[in-house]
């Protein structure tokens, strides 16, 4: 159930945030240039872990618009295209269910992704993926 996971458009509060980012920690006003700097492929790193996330567990592609969510059934249903990533509002990030870990991952501003989850082994088992596609993940 989406209420398991959603409260009014928010992941519920009882979750806990792990964020994975291209870069290796918050950047600060001093580096906010490299946000500019991005380049495609370092982008589609995002690309890869889903993909890699979708090759060893179930997702659920939410819509928070009809408060439901489907199973994806293939890598194009979850596979973002850079042009169009770039011109989104927040409204149409990407959002999905992993049901096995009992965790949320969210596309959210800056090429930062959050793992939402309740300290139940999510984290642990998702951070290899994230290493393995060359991204990072820390907390706050």
């Amino acid at each position: 159930m989406i209420s398991n996971y959603f409260e009014e458009w928010e992941v519920k509060p009882e979750f806990e945030k792990e964020f994975i980012s291209i870069f290796n920690g918050w950047l600060g006003k001093d580096n906010m240039h490299k946000l500019d700097e991005v380049k495609e492929n370092e982008w589609s790193k995002f690309n890869d872990l889903v993909h890699e996330i979708y090759n060893k567990y179930k997702i659920n592609i939410v819509d928070l618009n009809e408060n439901n969510y489907k199973t994806a059934k293939n890598k194009d249903e979850i596979t973002e295209i850079y042009t169009a990533s770039m011109n989104k509002d927040a409204s149409q990030f990407s959002k999905f269910i992993i049901p096995e870990l009992e965790c949320v991952l969210t596309e959210e501003w800056d090429y930062t992704y959050i793992l939402w989850h309740k300290n139940n082994g999510a984290k642990e088992a998702i951070a290899p993926l994230i290493t393995k596609v060359g991204l990072f993940n820390f907390n706050e």
